[in-house]
């Protein structure tokens, strides 16, 4: 009985996420603002395993704090007259707007495509594999590319990063081609381009992260193509009818990379597969959210089945790794993060455990909170420059990069990873030369 009544203590911390999100939303007219965006972006990530692993028991404290932390990122919205920057991004024009479909945009996503393709090929042949296997032996090539992959054995190198690069470029360029498509046969022609390289890379390594980082890129140029062309509405009926049948499509591509990442081979039980397949998306979707209560549960000072291994003041490693990497810096870290896995019985396990676990080792349980409304407040400033200017295609790049890195809060900070940096310096290049050289290309046909 208690364990229920904690549960629905913790779904109502959730629900009051939301109504933040929705608060902003009657305020501004608007879901699109960075905090709207990230409290809308916590509702979801908190109801939905709340409500779907309703059996497995959490600390509703872990879910007030998340909301704490929710609230401080948006309170970092209020120094800012949104007002004022709205009736300023509604005198851009259309010179504006289409300026995201120029020729060079349209050459750079091809260049993009292929170059992502040549790079993953070549970055795979550098760690031992072949390109007839990576085809045709899908399944234990990649099954094998995860073992090596969880056993820190690849050598990423530049042909790695490169790959990543313009994988990751590659959706937010189709992003802006295929908001101005005019019939939806050129969209999808667009969508499928734009994640060619993701699903490739995703199948042939075994590794899904790379998918949900991609279409969260996509989404993000989508949200700019919205800001530019004065259609601030985040989604309607049609656009999640759409996202649904996306993801029912990609699903069976997903359903193949857990199974191959597991080694699972017995297809003719379908009942081994069907639960194999949920236990893997328990882990990957759901976990995280009851890995994190639990950590807290054990911050508090409670007791909790998992020792953990705390590693308090790291002065923003599990934030800012890559760049304190680059100053010097040389702080391990194990696979995966953190050695602790988190499990429940045979429902859930996970060992990712949100980003509020590495912003308490860095900065503490306060100072994560200051931390969240400092750094939404750099985001907002950012995102009140791309409102009230035209052309201000550095603070466009942090406008994408922030929306991925709202979303990969679910699991740990976007800026652990050198790449956020790597495509928030190409992309911003990418926009500048756009306008300044190709500007008077758009109206592509």
């Amino acid at each position: 009985m208690l364990e229920i009544a904690e549960k629905l203590l913790a779904i109502l911390f959730s629900l009051l996420i939301f109504g933040q999100a929705y608060l902003i939303r009657r305020t501004f007219g608007t879901y699109l603002i960075p905090a709207a965006l990230f409290s809308l972006a916590w509702f979801l990530y908190t109801i939905i395993p709340l409500v779907v692993l309703f059996s497995v028991p959490i600390n509703p404290l872990s879910i007030f704090y998340i909301l704490i932390c929710v609230s401080a990122f948006s309170l970092s919205s209020l120094p800012f007259n949104w007002i004022k920057a709205l009736k300023n991004n509604a005198l851009k024009t259309t010179s504006d707007y289409n300026q995201f479909n120029s020729k060079f945009i349209y050459y750079l996503f091809y260049i993009s495509i292929s170059s992502s393709l040549i790079f993953t090929i070549a970055a795979a042949v550098s760690n031992g594999f072949d390109p007839y296997s990576m085809v045709f032996n899908l399944m234990e090539t990649s099954g094998e590319y995860a073992t090596m992959r969880g056993h820190g054995e690849l050598d990423y190198g530049n042909l790695g990063r490169l790959s990543i690069l313009f994988t990751y470029i590659t959706p937010i360029l189709g992003g802006f081609i295929s908001h101005h498509q005019k019939n939806r046969a050129s969209q999808l022609t667009i969508l499928l381009l734009s994640f060619t390289p993701t699903l490739f890379l995703m199948l042939t390594q075994s590794t899904k992260i790379i998918l949900f980082v991609s279409i969260g890129f996509y989404c993000a140029a989508i949200f700019l193509m919205k800001i530019y062309s004065k259609k601030l509405e985040l989604f309607n009926w049609r656009l999640i009818l759409r996202f649904v049948g996306l993801i029912l499509l990609v699903f069976p591509l997903i359903s193949i990379s857990f199974l191959s990442r597991d080694h699972f081979s017995d297809f003719d039980d379908a009942e081994k597969v069907i639960s194999q397949l949920s236990t893997s998306v328990n882990a990957y979707a759901f976990g995280q959210i009851y890995a994190f209560s639990d950590f807290f549960t054990h911050y508090l000072g409670f007791d909790t089945e998992l020792n953990y291994e705390d590693s308090y003041n790291s002065y923003g490693y599990y934030t800012f790794k890559s760049i304190l990497d680059s100053l010097g810096g040389d702080k391990e870290f194990p696979i995966g993060i953190f050695e602790e896995g988190y499990s429940y019985k045979e429902v859930v396990a996970t060992n990712i455990y949100t980003i509020f676990r590495g912003l308490i080792y860095d900065f503490g349980g306060v100072g994560a909170i200051c931390f969240m409304f400092a750094f939404g407040l750099l985001i907002h400033t950012f995102f009140y420059r791309v409102l009230n200017s035209r052309n201000s295609w550095f603070a466009c790049s942090v406008f994408i990069v922030s929306v991925v890195f709202i979303q990969f809060t679910y699991l740990m900070s976007l800026f652990m990873a050198r790449y956020a940096y790597l495509i928030l310096v190409a992309l911003g290049i990418t926009l500048w030369a756009n306008n300044k050289y190709w500007m008077k290309s758009y109206n592509h046909e």
